[in-house]
């Protein structure tokens, strides 16, 4: 079963729309849990109730760029919880899918491994690091390094991370809550989500995977995608998520779109 830890802020509309988009493609009773990263403290608690979505009480407002405790405040919560799920998934306000077979790959790809993600970096030394949150992650180094207990991190890109809840599990069991709850009040670390999971479960054993390269082709960083870039994603069966959707008209058109 999925479990999509879902980080949104504002804008209820667009937020229903996501949680019908991720069911409508992932059709197997899949789990959403919303973390509200937003100033108000009520922000979609009536829309969950109303679409049976869970609402993670650990919520917090987060910082655009600082929204790293987000997955770890998820993930603690549903063990806290004692919630039932094999895969979580880290996804984000501006994710939407455009085909099916999500559920699947996830099977299909992580028969054998821990973890899926867009990428898997491997930061080794600070010299020559063009990778802007790799490069804020070594500026604070001597901090991190004693969390870790490592010489090196890994890297990868926040949105459609997908973890097994076992390996998540030891995660947890590792953590040094108090040392992290420190780092997470005084850090300057950028995306520093992008960081803090892979590595943790590198730490732990896990063994990681990048999605296959063409289904990645749309999970873009920096250019929000655009109604001619869906339009050509849903054509292409391998592409099952688009990101980043920032538009009003991209996201009612993906919403109408009839498969």
């Amino acid at each position: 079963m999925l479990c999509f830890a879902l980080l949104a802020h504002a804008d209820e509309n667009a937020l229903r729309q996501q949680i019908r988009n991720i069911r409508r493609y992932n059709p197997n009773n899949v789990l959403i849990v919303l973390y509200n990263g937003g100033q108000d403290a009520n922000f979609g608690k009536a829309l969950c109730r109303k679409m049976k979505v869970m609402y993670c009480p650990y919520s917090r407002p987060l910082q655009k760029g600082k929204t790293g405790r987000f997955y770890y405040d998820v993930m603690r919560w549903l063990e806290d919880s004692n919630v039932n799920y094999d895969y979580l998934v880290y996804t984000e306000y501006d994710v939407m899918f455009v085909n099916y077979g999500f559920e699947q790959m996830v099977e299909s790809e992580l028969k054998d491994h821990d973890g899926l993600v867009k990428l898997i970096r491997h930061e080794k030394s600070a010299r020559r690091n063009w990778w802007i949150p790799g490069k804020t992650m070594w500026k604070e180094w001597s901090r991190w390094k004693p969390f870790f207990k490592r010489e090196d991190f890994y890297g990868t890109f926040n949105p459609m991370q997908v973890y097994r809840r076992s390996i998540l599990k030891q995660m947890l069991s590792v953590i040094d809550k108090g040392m992290l709850e420190e780092l997470f009040t005084h850090t300057n670390v950028y995306a520093l989500g992008e960081m803090l999971y892979i590595t943790l479960a590198k730490n732990c054993g896990g063994r990681m995977k990048a999605y296959p390269k063409p289904s990645v082709e749309y999970l873009r960083v920096y250019h929000r995608i655009r109604l001619e870039d869906a339009k050509e994603a849903s054509l292409k069966p391998e592409v099952m998520f688009v990101h980043p959707v920032k538009d009003a008209e991209v996201r009612d058109w993906i919403f109408n779109l009839k498969k």
